[in-house]
């Protein structure tokens, strides 16, 4: 079984016994020969390990892994490590995927590119469903990272790219862990590392917005920190790999948008958080300095005349008028 084994599909799990069901079930319908799933409980404490349990003894082609708790990133690097397949796609536990997803991802992995990257859709607690699809690229967008910069606003969400095994391991793109917001440190490395890619223009994966219990739910100023700490993490790889012309342009479009972001958020802390923060802010504007998008000198700029506090505060107001 394991040298036949195209697709890999990890799903991190960790206190998702509401989701888990219809995710898994989603999976199983889609089911096509040559693939696995790999299901990592992260030390769930409640129902999920039997839930997981339950559907190992059910389906030959799912394996379980338990681990200690160590969060998404460890999760999903453990699932990195068991996998046998060619490519490996992340499904997150309180998500689904689309009739015919499984399908539409094999037939483009027969293009043997390093990535596959498909349609998002997001699913609102009110119905609404909104679209994010991919298009085919233009014939100067040979590489993903080139692609993903004409694009714009997109999403990075892991769950987007299925990567050769090979890729991850060669360039180990593994997951930082301990951080939120891995996506948004992990995806660009991706898109960098990359020499071709394959579209799914459907929509196959249903992403939940609004989870309450969901890890990316929960408001804590840590998420600020990782923020900057992402923005670092990217402006040096700019730096370790001498990037140039669009990786460059690219990557620095990630550092801004992470740092400004991080500098948005600011507002919503008071006290000795608030002070903390700030000075970290403070520390770690020249992210920016070379940087030549208008938002950028825009940024650079008004903290020098008004401060980062006061940036802050002016960014969040422009958010509501928007």
């Amino acid at each position: 079984m394991k040298k036949d084994i195209l697709l890999s599909i990890v799903v991190p799990v960790y206190n998702v016994e509401k989701y888990l069901d219809e995710c898994l079930k989603s999976i199983i319908n889609n089911y096509q020969e040559g693939v696995e799933v790999i299901l990592v409980d992260d030390g769930s404490k409640d129902s999920s390990p039997l839930i997981c349990d339950k559907y190992e003894k059910e389906y030959e082609y799912i394996m379980v892994l338990h681990k200690e708790n160590g969060g998404l990133s460890s999760a999903r690097n453990a699932g990195i490590r068991k996998a046998n397949g060619k490519y490996i796609w992340f499904v997150d536990s309180d998500d689904y995927i689309k009739d015919g997803s499984i399908k539409e991802i094999i037939n483009a992995s027969l293009k043997d590119t390093d990535l596959v990257m498909v349609s998002h859709c997001n699913i609102y607690p009110n119905g609404e469903v909104i679209n994010d699809y991919l298009e085919e690229p233009k014939e100067n967008e040979k590489e993903p990272y080139v692609y993903f910069y004409n694009k714009g606003s997109a999403s990075y969400a892991a769950t987007r790219f299925i990567a050769k095994k090979r890729l991850i391991e060669e360039n180990s793109l593994f997951f930082t862990e301990g951080i939120y917001h891995e996506d948004e440190d992990w995806s660009p490395r991706v898109l960098c590392s990359a020499k071709n890619f394959a579209v799914v223009k459907e929509s196959v994966y249903c992403y939940r917005v609004g989870n309450p219990k969901s890890i990316m739910g929960m408001l804590n100023p840590k998420k600020v920190y990782d923020k900057i700490f992402v923005s670092k993490n990217l402006y040096n790889k700019i730096r370790r790999d001498n990037a140039q012309g669009i990786m460059r342009s690219f990557l620095q479009y990630r550092v801004e948008h992470n740092y400004v972001t991080a500098l948005n958020e600011l507002e919503a802390y008071s006290g000795e958080e608030n002070k903390k923060m700030t000075k970290e802010l403070k520390d770690n504007l020249y992210l920016l300095e070379d940087i030549n998008s208008n938002r950028a000198k825009l940024v650079r700029n008004v903290v020098k005349l008004i401060g980062i506090k006061n940036t802050s505060k002016l960014l969040r107001l422009r958010n509501r008028i928007k």
